[in-house]
């Protein structure tokens, strides 16, 4: 299993771990269920850092310890936090792809690519898509909230490995959310994605598409005739004016 994710069960400890923090981890460690008992210190400690990068997260977020508090004060040992629990969980679904489904696999790559905790999580402990994050966000606090999200997401994260600010993403949600019936947020999603890419034919094809949807056939041409302006290539627009308008 690749050390970068067998760490799920002990919390990450800080990524460019100093010398006098070495010293204050034991050489030998206690209630250890998936990891090996007889792991060396700096074995730990090194998985521990890729730990730390792949959720963002630092050694209070599993164990029982105060933030910027010395590593001896935490209690390694309990297993009072949920978080860890799912750790131990998470720590076994990953040694299962890797060792039973992937090593069916009859072809691989030399060396063989391996599943670790970076692959799903990309620096953030729950492992959300932006798609995902944003349609929560909606669900729970509606549109200005969901915009706004995106907004502030996009100035943290643009240029990380952590969400996909590509032009299909805001389509992807105003779809979901017009799928639910509510083309009205959905084509505010929509105009929110054309303030960054005021270029993107499918983002307008797609407002034609809600506007259909709500029985807006002037509305529906009119984006489909400005989708094809920016892409006359869009045969799905030429097709939506085809039926539209007999010609």
């Amino acid at each position: 299993m690749h050390t970068g994710s067998i760490v799920f069960g002990m919390a990450a400890l800080l990524t460019g771990f100093a010398a006098d923090g070495f010293a204050q981890i034991p050489d030998e460690f206690t209630n250890l269920e998936v990891l090996p008992e007889d792991i060396e210190q700096r074995q730990l400690m090194n998985a521990m850092r890729g730990f730390a990068a792949g959720l963002g997260v630092r050694c209070e977020h599993c164990h029982v310890g105060e933030p910027g508090q010395p590593l001896r004060t935490f209690d390694f040992a309990s297993d009072e936090k949920e978080t860890k629990r799912k750790a131990r969980e998470m720590m076994r679904m990953v040694s299962a792809i890797n060792g039973q489904h992937l090593a069916e696999l009859s072809e691989r790559s030399d060396p063989a690519i391996e599943v670790q905790c970076a692959t799903c999580h990309h620096g953030q402990s729950r492992p959300l898509t932006l798609q995902r994050a944003l349609l929560e966000t909606h669900a729970d606090f509606g549109i200005e909230d969901t915009k706004n999200e995106y907004v502030e997401l996009r100035e943290q994260y643009f240029g990380s490995w952590t969400y996909d600010f590509g032009e299909t993403q805001l389509i992807g949600v105003a779809q979901e959310l017009g799928a639910r019936g509510n083309h009205g947020d959905g084509l505010a999603i929509l105009e929110l994605n054309l303030e960054f890419f005021p270029q993107s034919a499918a983002t307008v094809y797609t407002q034609g598409e809600m506007y259909l949807a709500q029985g807006d056939t002037v509305a529906a041409v009119s984006k489909y005739r400005a989708s094809l302006e920016l892409d006359p290539r869009n045969r799905a627009a030429q097709r939506r004016l085809t039926g539209l308008e007999g010609n």
